[in-house]
């Protein structure tokens, strides 16, 4: 009798990006919704976020070939007054070769015990609209006896720029890294879920590889907008996603001019789409009136915390979409 062969165990992502780039695209490119596609320059990126571990992506392979992986991204936020420490959950996958086996759900699991045993408070997911990881989530929540509530449910909205040849983006300064602090920190109290940040997760956020960070600083004036670059489709075209809609105190002549340089920036990273998550913490006037209009896409957002009660559903939140 032949040897029987060894299931794949849990293990730590060791680092092939390329790898983790194409069974992504593999994997989601069966989905019903079109996907984003990653490539591994982006996923690199991410983890050279500000306290980002290596520990905190689980994954499973078979011999040399990764068959399943998520990751966790530390955010410290604002929640109904007191800080908290929540671990982002996003990239959860598996191959085609192995979807129905539970090593997806393996690895969530894994990366739900980590972040407990690293000290979080909880952890966030977004899961797409039609997805099966969308209709998991309340049955695991009750498997793993968890306390996750679905808090706010992201709709976007979209509009068509026009590529131009490629041209040199100038360096954000440290003087709009700390704009950006400021800006940020001003969110109001009434946003129930808001993130906070230190000096080099702002800098991180605008001046990572295929960033869009644009503002205005005149005077007494301020307000700053920032996104990245990514493809997505078959055919893959890029696409610009908004992040921060840091309005501050300018005036809708002013927030139309901001907004306008950021589309200037889309198109010259030779963009062919701009996407915005509507998160209800900024006002998105100045999108409708630029022609942006909704899209049929949709994520629902789950908090998980260990301890306390989470309020639900929440009006807005402010806390990055990917």
């Amino acid at each position: 009798m032949g040897e029987r062969p060894v299931r794949p165990a849990i293990a730590t992502f060791r680092g092939d990006w390329a790898q983790l780039a194409r069974m992504m695209q593999q994997s989601w490119g069966t989905n019903t919704e079109q996907p984003l596609r990653y490539t591994d320059d982006f996923l690199r990126s991410a983890f050279t976020y500000p306290g980002c571990s290596i520990d905190l992506a689980p994954a499973v392979y078979s011999g040399d070939d990764l068959v399943a992986f998520v990751a966790g991204f530390p955010r410290t936020a604002r929640l109904g007054g007191r800080s908290v420490r929540l671990l982002l959950n996003s990239f959860l996958t598996a191959s085609v070769e192995v979807r129905g086996s539970g090593y997806g759900l393996m690895v969530w699991r894994t990366l739900i015990d980590r972040a407990r045993a690293a000290g979080y408070d909880g952890t966030i997911n977004f899961c797409v609209e039609g997805d099966e990881m969308n209709a998991m989530m309340p049955a695991l929540a009750r498997l793993f006896h968890l306390n996750t509530r679905r808090i706010y449910t992201v709709e976007y909205l979209n509009r068509f720029v026009r590529p131009a040849a490629v041209k040199n983006h100038t360096p954000v300064s440290s003087a709009e890294i700390e704009n950006f602090c400021k800006l940020a920190e001003a969110i109001p109290d009434s946003v129930p879920l808001a993130r906070t940040w230190t000096y080099p997760e702002a800098e991180w956020q605008c001046r990572r590889p295929g960033v869009i960070a644009v503002s205005l600083l005149e005077r007494d004036r301020r307000g700053m907008l920032t996104g990245y670059v990514a493809e997505a489709g078959a055919q893959p075209m890029r696409v610009a996603i908004m992040e921060d809609l840091l309005w501050g105190n300018l005036n809708n002549a002013e927030r139309a001019a901001l907004l306008w340089q950021f589309l200037e920036a889309a198109s010259a990273y030779g963009c062919q789409s701009v996407s915005c998550p509507i998160l209800g913490y900024s006002s998105t006037e100045t999108l409708t009136a630029a022609g942006f209009r909704r899209s049929r896409r949709t994520l629902h957002t789950y908090l998980t915390l260990w301890n306390g009660e989470i309020p639900a559903p929440l009006s807005s939140i402010y806390v990055d979409v990917f």
